[in-house]
């Protein structure tokens, strides 16, 4: 299956048809109308080359085959707009040597007519993100963040560049696009990532907008937001609760949760999500009336992008020396796995493994640490055989960084307790030795094979995500290192860079 529900077969009739779209009627104008195309990419990660998606299928994706489809949509309707809907650079090693720059260089080559910050987007800390929001030739559009009490269009720097929403008129229409960030932002990142921002309530940012917007006499309303398709709303996908009231809406292009959604309704308006890493690309059609200026269809799709579309060489050629510069150091020997070392269950060995390597990293930081706090995130085995970097990149695809916080016996055993309802959680407390009742459950520790009493004090290092919740999982962790008592510090050592430290000293793994 490919997408929501749709086979391969059925995408790929689908998407040849819309190739053929001008021919078959779809998105021509037929006497008194005019139809305005918006081309949509999100959750880009960096992706310039075909990549895997998470069923297995490979060689599918990447910004350079959405850029082919893009040129060839743009024949069809010169009377368009590209939008980005965030996550746009972090995730891949072309793109982390120069922080993201590549990314936004292309999009500025491109012409993108607006794109929204997405959460990866504050991955490598305000100095990045301040940079290429100061590069981006297009607007950033995102209305529910401030810093402070500044809000867009007040805040200051490179940030005076993120606006709520803008204009655009194209076809002799004129069409709003309004940008929204999801506002789970800060049970991710530490204060210190965000640099001061902070989301607010995206329901109230665009009710204002929605109101400016239409007084400015738009013709239609688009809202970008980098926040996606779920069965439920949650925490960082409030869509429903967003267009509950916000009937003025007529597209909600979305992001954030990787899924290839073409086109589904909301109290009457009308969603498209174009998956990750380029793996499809989104188009929308909105037809007018030319008389009444009345919003009279709208049509979504999105396309996954596959050996039909080429590379387009200009992306390539703009981009050859960052992927050159990445294989080379991808392809870099580490060292020797001289058995399987298994990534399942808890308690496995590459969990320890990690934590071993995270605490001698420390050590050489200057910040020892009594025990570390982490797991795989359940990205896999390590097989016997030579050890890469791009193996590192697989086991730890995020920068998150490792961070402090000094807590007592019977926090960690709340937080060990905490993390033991979580079903798929393999998390490890290294080099703890827990001691579990008749249920099964965390009771008391040992430390270094000795009783630990409840009061007694620790420096654990923790995974900066997993220390500022993890998604909302471990929000005990979260208020207990947020206590002033914790001394909370967040150090520079990130944990990818972390694990090959420790294989290049180590140079054999069992």
């Amino acid at each position: 299956m490919v997408g929501d529900g749709i086979t391969r077969r059925q995408l790929l009739k689908g998407s040849s048809a819309w190739l053929g779209a001008s021919a078959l009627g779809f998105a021509a104008d037929h006497g008194d109308t005019k139809t305005i195309s918006i081309f949509h990419t999100t959750d880009l990660h960096g992706h310039i080359l075909p990549t895997q998606g998470y069923d297995g299928v490979k060689d599918i994706g990447g910004f350079a085959r959405c850029v082919s489809c893009i040129r060839t949509w743009r024949q069809e309707a010169p009377d368009s707009l590209l939008v980005d809907i965030g996550d746009v650079y972090q995730g891949t090693a072309e793109s982390l040597i120069n922080q993201g720059a590549l990314m936004i260089g292309l999009f500025n080559r491109l012409g993108y007519d607006a794109w929204t910050l997405g959460n990866h987007d504050f991955d490598w800390g305000p100095e990045v993100i301040e940079s290429n929001l100061s590069h981006s030739k297009s607007p950033i559009l995102t209305g529910n963040i401030k810093s402070g009490n500044k809000p867009p269009g007040a805040l200051e720097g490179a940030w005076k560049k993120v606006k709520p929403w803008t204009m655009k008129e194209v076809g002799g229409f004129k069409i709003a696009l309004i940008g929204l960030v999801t506002p789970g932002l800060p049970f991710w990142l530490a204060p210190s990532t965000l640099g001061g921002i902070t989301p607010t309530d995206p329901v109230e940012s665009l009710k204002q907008s929605l109101t400016e917007a239409r007084s400015a006499k738009a013709d239609a309303v688009v809202v970008m937001g980098h926040m996606g398709w779920r069965e439920d709303d949650d925490f960082a996908n409030p869509i429903r609760a967003i267009l509950k009231d916000n009937a003025n809406v007529d597209v909600f292009l979305a992001g954030h949760t990787h899924k290839d959604k073409p086109a589904w309704e909301i109290n009457g308006v009308l969603c498209s999500q174009a998956s990750y890493y380029g793996i499809h690309c989104g188009r929308v059609d909105l037809t007018f009336d030319v008389n009444s200026r009345k919003l009279v269809n709208r049509h979504a799709y999105t396309v996954l992008m596959d050996k039909r579309f080429d590379l387009d060489p200009v992306v390539i050629e703009v981009a050859q020396p960052e992927l050159k510069k990445s294989k080379e150091q991808l392809d870099r020997k580490l060292g020797l796995v001289t058995q399987r070392i298994s990534g399942s269950g808890r308690g496995n060995r590459l969990s320890q493994i990690f934590c071993e390597f995270f605490s001698e990293s420390l050590q050489r930081n200057h910040t020892p640490v009594d025990g570390i706090f982490h797991g795989t995130f359940n990205t896999g085995n390590l097989e016997a055989g030579e050890i890469k970097v791009a193996d590192c990149w697989r086991l730890l695809p995020y920068e998150n960084l490792l961070a402090i916080a000094e807590v007592s016996a019977g926090e960690l055993l709340e937080i060990v307790k905490e993390d033991a309802t979580e079903l798929h959680s393999d998390r490890l407390l290294w080099p703890f030795e827990l001691i579990l009742g008749p249920d099964g459950q965390p009771i008391r520790f040992l430390y270094k094979g000795k009783p630990v009493a409840g009061d007694q004090r620790f420096r654990i290092g923790f995974n900066s995500y997993d220390l500022q919740s993890g998604g909302q999982r471990l929000m005990r962790l979260r208020e207990i290192g947020a206590n002033p008592s914790a001394k909370q510090m967040t150090t520079r050592i990130d944990t990818r860079s972390a694990l090959i430290d420790g294989i290049l000293n180590r140079k054999e793994l069992a």
